[in-house]
């Protein structure tokens, strides 16, 4: 159903997303350049028996990039018969050499790509396989594909769509499927668009998401939803329609669904320009100075590896740190953590529901019946001062906490006994060298990554409350 009020602000937000003419003319001139340069130097190096052909990919080439904001990818298209080190390798070395003048340097997916800036726009160069459709052997092998089929479905209207719901989600920091970030990739929003025509139908479906209606698939009737939900386990299923066996949704974090669902329920009730912009993340400083004795934060720095690799090593140590305080007696109300490439600093911000705990903590045995569960629990608490038998017949006895100050706690563990804590194998050496673990209140004046991730874990955005 058209809402008159959405419908012009939708309008409104079309015209600042969508490029000028004068950009378009630039970024094809800049992106042949570039391709060029890439062809010369497949000439140069004599490789033309291992390379197809060099195409453009992305939103770029499917013309469904954000104004000023455009990626431009380009994919170097290997024979098929091409073995894989050759493929890497080869991939590399093209990238690297064409793009020189820029400072190219490399990054990780699925195998090695090369990135560099030209006049301040991102240029990826992806090698991939020339393979048939569904014959994929890396996982860009699909890429080509995914263009020639959004292309050939999306006019220029649901184009525009595609701007305005990306612009949305990029507001509320959901838009990428990078591992930082979890969210919807910009294909993933050009299915959406495929799938429901317009940005309104998509936040529309969002808002009513619930479990009963979690697959979306463009060419799959909704009876095959259930075969849909038992092959993949997410929060969110997204049939590729490319190759349905692949879910879309997996990379996407059941915090940014969620977020995207509660936003479009929030965007449909009360609409604003507010939920095109990025909004400042801030708290007051009353929250601060109130919340400061309750938050404990974990710093260090990190050697140079690719941002995907610290950042996926980051998440993981900060749900294992989380999950080995709670099984102590601490309660972690919320965590955020962040990466901070510039310093090679990541900061770990943790909200306790308090900082100190009781001496005493109690353990829960067995059930009486179970005489040999019984022995063992006795003999393993041996010195436990208090046992005796619950309502429920089932042992119990007391304990002594060592540690009943956060800090105190985590300074020993992170000392003595790191291996206890679940640090990232590729991790540890540069967290034991270099980690602090401190309170705020023992920092009046805090490093400028610190306040962010602070404000981060403290904020709350009222376009989703």
């Amino acid at each position: 159903m058209s809402n008159p009020s959405i419908d012009k602000l939708i309008e409104v937000i079309l015209k600042e997303c969508t490029p000028t003419s004068e950009e378009e003319i630039n970024l094809h001139a800049m992106a042949n350049k570039v391709k060029n340069e890439l062809e010369s130097c497949v000439s140069e190096y004599k490789l033309g028996f291992v390379i197809k052909e060099i195409v453009f990919g992305g939103s770029f080439a499917k013309g469904t990039w954000l104004k000023n904001e455009a990626d431009i990818d380009i994919f170097i298209k290997f024979k098929n018969d091409v073995d894989y080190g050759h493929f890497e390798t080869y991939g590399k070395l093209i990238g690297m050499q064409a793009l020189k003048e820029y400072s190219p340097y490399l990054r990780y997916a699925d195998h090695p790509y090369v990135e560099a800036y030209v006049d301040g726009v991102k240029f990826n160069i992806v090698p991939c396989f020339d393979v048939s459709f569904g014959d994929w052997k890396s996982a860009a092998d699909r890429s080509p594909f995914h263009t020639s089929y959004v292309i050939s479905n999306l006019n220029q209207e649901k184009k525009n769509q595609v701007r305005v719901l990306k612009k949305f989600l990029k507001s509320l920091k959901i838009y990428g499927a990078e591992i930082s970030i979890e969210g919807f990739s910009g294909y993933v929003c050009e299915v959406l668009i495929l799938k429901f025509g317009s940005f309104l139908s998509t936040i529309q479906f969002f808002s009513t998401y619930s479990t009963d209606n979690s697959v979306i698939g463009i060419t799959k009737p909704d009876h095959e939803q259930e075969k849909y939900k038992r092959i993949f386990d997410s929060f969110l299923v997204i049939l590729d329609p490319i190759d349905e066996n692949r879910n879309l949704g997996s990379a996407i974090s059941s915090r940014s669904v969620a977020t995207l669902i509660q936003s479009s329920r929030k965007f449909l009730s009360n609409p604003g320009n507010n939920y095109f912009r990025e909004e400042p993340v801030s708290h007051s400083d009353n929250d601060l100075d109130f919340l400061s004795s309750f938050i404990l934060v974990i710093e260090f720095k990190y050697s140079h590896r690719p941002s995907d690799v610290i950042w996926g090593q980051l998440k993981k140590m900060t749900r294992s740190v989380c999950k080995f305080v709670e099984s102590y007696g601490f309660r972690i109300l919320k965590y955020h953590c962040n990466v901070y490439e510039k310093e090679k600093v990541c900061v770990i911000a943790l909200l306790y529901e308090s900082l100190t705990i009781s001496k005493l903590s109690f353990k829960i045995g067995p059930e009486i019946f179970r005489l040999h569960d019984v022995e063992k629990f006795i003999e393993i608490n041996d010195g436990s001062p208090l046992k005796w038998l619950d309502d429920n017949s089932r042992t119990r006895c007391l304990l002594f906490r060592e540690f009943t100050n956060a800090k105190d706690y985590l300074d020993f563990v992170l000392t003595n006994k790191p291996n206890l804590m679940g640090i990232p194998r590729g991790l540890k050496s540069d967290f034991i060298r270099s980690f602090k673990i401190y309170t705020l209140y023992q920092y009046p004046s805090l490093d400028e990554h610190i306040k962010n991730t602070v404000s981060e874990l403290l904020y709350t955005d009222g376009r989703v409350f």
